[in-house]
């Protein structure tokens, strides 16, 4: 039985973690969390889908914290 790889869990947790602290960097987390999870998956034929999930939502969540903050920042209402 093959062991699935853990760095696409990896960078996918740490993409929510930071969210809040370090968007773009979350962004660049769940973006090759999301990469690595699809590049396994294809190698593996494991089922990464927790993992693609993870790295979305990371994404997501940044993405919307970045229009926040800025939107903040110029005053818009």
């Amino acid at each position: 039985m093959k062991e699935k790889e853990k760095d696409s869990l990896v960078l996918s947790i740490l993409s929510i973690i930071f969210v809040f602290g370090l968007p773009l960097l979350s962004i660049i987390f769940g973006v090759l969390g999301l990469v690595s999870a699809s590049l396994h998956q294809k190698e593996s034929g494991l089922d990464y889908t927790t993992e693609k999930i993870l790295s979305i939502i990371g994404i997501f969540l940044s993405v919307v914290f970045c229009i926040v903050f800025i939107s903040q920042l110029s005053g818009i209402n």
